[in-house]
């Protein structure tokens, strides 16, 4: 970043920063009359203001963006004696220009959260004065009460004009059930409605009591609201517990990474005994530390402290005395006394805290059930509402639930008549999930690994038990084989779960969505630039990588520390954790000497000596400084590396205040001295964590600020690391960095780019799930039966043959995409078959014009383009190779597009930024030539949103001529050796045609999916 220091007096302000937004410029003018009215030395008045004066210099020239407090300041002393004082109507113009530059900023999701702040300011303020007017009935009152309403109007209009720039932009780059605080997506089968909580409250119990806990820790009401509606999708959709005939229904809940399924799937254990189920099995993933966190969890907000001390009274020892949570009054729930005593029901919980389920631990008896009336069924309401409910939570291990399998085939009553909810928190993101060649285990059961095949037995023990898998992603063996894995297939319903508040995801270190120019992006516009770090070294042994992610782990530090100590929200918890993660090897020795290289530069650091701090300075003012002051989201930035550097010493400290700042994170290490294990809950840790690939199964470091990976990360770790960077980053989201550095000619450089193409994967399935989840004529378009071939559309990976073998039960047939953009995904490699594709788009060619400018909302595309024949358009792509079972259902929906004669569509050829090159490719001159990475046997997304931007424009200009059925886009991919199509004649073999098409949105109300049934051989 280019950067000013003016450090003259009033006489000279110097001039306004070059890359300074026009708002910016425009409140800087604002703020340099104010100056200038004070006549007196910058330096003079940054004193005065406890500021420094170079911070006072960037903020009028427009480097920095203005702080609230700097803009409310100036304009008290610009007014002041002996000045004139400034009039309303200067004031008003001056915070109307604070606001535009500070909305300008903001993407739509935080101009809504500010315009609502403003919104509920002015309420409170019109409140405050009707209730002046009711007392004393003055004119100015009721005149400024009037100003007042009058502001209050503009700012709903403005309120409404941002949600529905809001709504257009989410239709665009979204859909309504993804966006942060919309409704699940659900796809379902035909089920029988029997859940109606509202009609015996008096069986509510354990909901309820969850409800209020969450409140009173400071949820807001829409958060717990939007839980409870989530967790409803899925209740009501397991079978009737009492009745009659048993069903198994079983169901899939996607989350995003990281985003706190622990408290659905607690509120979905709540309703569901409070419902009548009597047995509740939890299975977590294959580490303590996962089953711990989870039995924690549900034993402070569920069970609570009344069913875990079993009556004993409060002296006596409970295995959560060292918890801080156990006697705050938000923490662990409290009954008031047992709530069997009240007529409730008890909670007896199988296994603890500290003990995984353990055959005969406590005895038969303790998985016996009582029935208070003996002749009748356990699952008879007489019965079932009076009988206590059994809680264990198991890691998904085959020896422990062995053990489990092997109890229940020896209790009384009837298996058959226990309703049992089985929630399967144990997936996670996984690479090699999509795997649909699974080999037999040995266990007789084909295609299930030997931990599934001992739970498709505990299913076959128990015909009333309900089974709700929990995921973070979509790309899941039960998804992508229904046959091999039938016994735990989500055949009844997927819930896909919206993005909660305040949540960070994956696309949020992304620019998949922007519109803007790469030369145009800043700190304030663009995530990758405000996040990510791309690094090049000079070797495997460089350390400036590792030094420079270091150093930045230590100022976010300090500037949480600043936070706390100015009183911010999240000064609560004084910000109890801050950590950062460098990827290694799942190697413990690797690992041990990646954290030997770290202790030494962490002691090389100087964080205390002048050297030390010097490089943090100089990395401040580049980085953290610039960044912060655009994305701060209102918590306070330093004005100065002066200001900040007392907390530059107390976050060092606190970081090696055992004198072991860089750690290993490790999952089997007992009896390993430098193991350390996270525990997040019982105490505070500021740490450099050394990890490997275990966290990838669902473990989560709290306090995420900084993530490296470089030339010492192994491959399998880098990629399992996608999700750590998710989850909710309250008062330092500004704060985050992402470091990827590599070497010249390192081939795992492109590892974010990796990330970037599974992203845009996941997502990509999850809006369509969204679309298709909407009903028609009041019958679905998507069952849960029908995901698999939809699924399959979107992974590469997929070959015809797999998709035979996973004995998939439809064929999808047909997708309308009217209001999308829709790419083949895959594309050959053979080169025959790439130069057989060319030939087929060169008579195309001949249609496209001289270039021309196309102009879109923000944005301007420069392009050759042309109008084609439907027909012409339809048999180049059916007889495109290697891209036909990904494009044949969109085709056969395209093709219906041209019924009218004459009907054409508008090709479009970009030509790159800047001075790309061109070649001649089959005769046709000047043909622009693109680069794009490979993954698998396709490209992730071609296309760039900026370019679609500016093609839909100009599809909505008709000129009088009649509109075309679509546009077209079309990238030439040279795979070639670099140089070798800069000039002359390209080969076509070292040519892939990237292909993107878009059809005009339109109202109709057809299914968007048709399918056809399959027979299993």
């Amino acid at each position: 970043m280019t950067t000013s220091r003016h450090r003259s007096g009033a006489a000279s302000l110097g001039r306004l920063h070059p890359d300074a937004s026009p708002e910016r410029r425009e409140l800087a003018l604002a703020l340099r009359e104010l100056f200038q009215r004070l006549d007196m030395p910058l330096r003079a008045y940054a004193d005065k203001e406890l500021r420094a004066a170079s911070s006072v210099s960037r903020t009028l020239s427009g480097e920095r963006a203005a702080q609230e407090d700097f803009v409310k300041n100036l304009l008290h002393d610009a007014g002041q004696r002996p000045r004139p004082p400034l009039s309303e109507e200067e004031t008003a113009r001056v915070w109307a220009l604070f606001r535009k530059d500070e909305e300008s900023r903001m993407d739509p999701a935080s101009r809504i959260r500010l315009l609502e702040r403003i919104r509920r300011e002015l309420e409170e303020r019109l409140r405050e004065l009707e209730d002046s007017r009711a007392a004393a009935d003055t004119d100015g009152t009721a005149a400024e009460l009037d100003a007042l309403r009058q502001r209050l109007h503009q700012r709903e209009q403005e309120l409404a004009r941002a949600e529905q720039e809001r709504d257009q932009l989410a239709r665009r780059i979204a859909t309504p059930g993804l966006r942060e605080g919309g409704g699940p997506v659900v796809i379902r089968s035909a089920f029988t409605p029997w859940y109606a909580p509202e009609a015996r409250p008096d069986r509510g119990r354990y909901w309820p009591a969850y409800a209020d806990l969450l409140a009173r820790r400071g949820w807001p009401a829409a958060r717990v609201v939007s839980l409870d509606e989530a967790t409803n999708q899925v209740v009501e959709k397991l079978a009737d517990p009492s009745a009659a005939e048993a069903y198994q229904s079983k169901g899939l809940v996607i989350t995003p990474v990281q985003s706190g399924a622990s408290a659905h799937i607690t509120g979905s254990v709540a309703k569901a005994v409070d419902a009548g189920y009597r047995l509740v099995i939890v299975l977590t993933g294959p580490t303590n530390v996962l089953r711990y966190q989870l039995q924690r969890t549900l034993d402070r907000d569920l069970v609570g402290r009344e069913n875990i001390l079993c009556g004993a009274g409060e002296s006596e020892d409970s295995e959560y005395v060292d918890d801080p949570d156990w006697f705050k009054a938000d923490g662990f729930l409290r009954h008031g006394q047992r709530p069997s005593s009240e007529g409730g029901f008890d909670i007896i919980r199988l296994t603890t805290r500290d003990n995984d389920y353990k055959s005969l631990r406590q005895g038969l008896a303790a998985l016996e059930f009582e029935k208070r009336m003996p002749q009748l069924p356990l699952n008879d309401p007489e019965n079932l509402h009076a009988t206590s409910v059994r809680l264990m939570v198991v890691k998904k291990n085959k020896a422990t639930l062995s053990k489990l399998v092997k109890d229940l085939q020896g209790i009384h009553p009837p298996l058959a008549e226990i309703p049992t909810l089985i929630i399967d928190d144990g997936t996670a993101w996984d690479q090699g999930a999509a795997n649909t060649h699974r080999k037999a285990t040995g266990t007789g059961t084909a295609g299930l690994t030997s931990v599934q095949a001992v739970m498709a037995e505990l299913l076959n023990l128990l015909p009333r038990a309900q089974y709700v898998a929990y995921a973070t992603s979509p790309f899941g063996g039960t998804l992508m084989d229904p046959a091999a894995s039938e016994d735990l297939f989500p055949r009844d319903f997927i819930v896909s779960l919206p993005r909660p508040a305040d949540y960070v995801g994956v696309g949020d270190f992304h620019d998949i969505d922007s519109d803007v120019p790469d030369e145009q992006r800043t700190f304030a516009n663009s995530q990758e630039k405000a996040h990510v770090r791309n690094l090049v070294l000079r070797d495997r042994d460089d350390d400036q990588g590792e030094r420079q992610a270091m150093d930045m782990f230590v100022l976010t530090g300090a500037v949480k520390l600043y936070r706390a100590a100015r009183g911010e929200s999240e000064a609560r918890t004084g910000y109890r954790h801050h950590t950062m993660i460098v990827h290694s090897s799942d190697l413990i020795g690797r690992k041990r000497e990646h954290a030997a290289r770290l202790r030494r530069l962490w002691y090389e650091g100087s964080y205390d000596r002048a050297e030390g701090l010097g490089r943090l300075r100089e990395l401040y003012e580049r980085d953290v400084e610039p960044v912060s002051c655009e994305r701060a989201d209102g918590f306070p930035v330093p004005e100065s590396f002066d200001e900040l550097a007392p907390y530059v010493s107390a976050a060092w400290s606190r970081s090696d205040s055992d004198g072991n700042a860089v750690v290993i994170e490790s999952r089997y290490t007992d009896g390993e001295h430098d193991r350390y294990e996270l525990d997040f809950t019982r105490r505070h840790i500021w740490k450099i964590l050394v990890c490997g690939s275990r966290l990838s199964h669902g473990g989560t470091v709290e306090g995420l600020t900084v993530i490296y990976q470089g030339p010492r990360t192994d491959s399998a770790v880098a990629l399992s690391g996608i999700g750590r960077w998710a989850g909710f980053r309250v008062g330092y989201r500004d704060l985050m960095r992402l470091y990827f550095a590599q070497v010249p000619g390192d081939t795992g450089g492109g590892v974010f780019d990796t990330f970037t193409t599974i992203f845009r994967d996941q997502r990509s399935f999850e809006e369509d799930m969204a679309r298709y989840a909407v009903e028609v004529d009041g019958r679905p378009q998507l069952t849960p039966a029908q995901v698999p071939p939809l699924l399959a559309q979107h992974l590469g990976a997929l070959d015809a043959e797999q998709r035979r073998s996973s004995l998939f039960n439809a064929e999808l047939v047909e997708i309308r995409s009217p209001g999308r953009w829709i790419e083949p995904l895959a594309y050959p490699v053979d080169a025959v078959a790439k130069a057989r594709n060319i030939q087929q788009w060169r008579p195309l060619l001949d249609v496209l014009a001289e270039p021309r400018v196309l102009s879109g909302r923000s944005t301007s595309l420069r392009a050759r383009t042309g109008l084609v024949p439907h027909a012409r358009l339809m048999d180049a792509l059916s007889a495109l190779e290697g891209a036909g079972p990904k494009l044949r259902p969109h085709l056969s929906y395209l093709e219906q597009l041209g019924r009218e004669p004459g009907s054409q569509w508008l090709l479009v050829v970009p030509h790159p930024a800047g001075d790309g090159p061109t070649a001649s490719v089959l005769g046709f001159e000047s043909l622009p030539l693109f680069s794009r990475a490979r993954r698998g046997d396709g490209f992730g997304r071609i296309t760039n949103p900026s370019h679609e931007s500016a093609v839909e424009a100009a599809m909505g200009r008709g000129d009088g001529a009649p509109s075309p059925l679509g546009a077209v886009l079309l990238y030439p991919i040279h795979e070639g050796e670099d140089g070798s199509a800069k000039e002359g004649e390209a080969d076509p073999s070292q040519i892939v045609m990237g292909v993107s098409i878009y059809t005009p949105e339109k109202e109709e109300e057809s299914p968007l999916l048709r399918f056809r049934s399959l027979r299993r051989p």
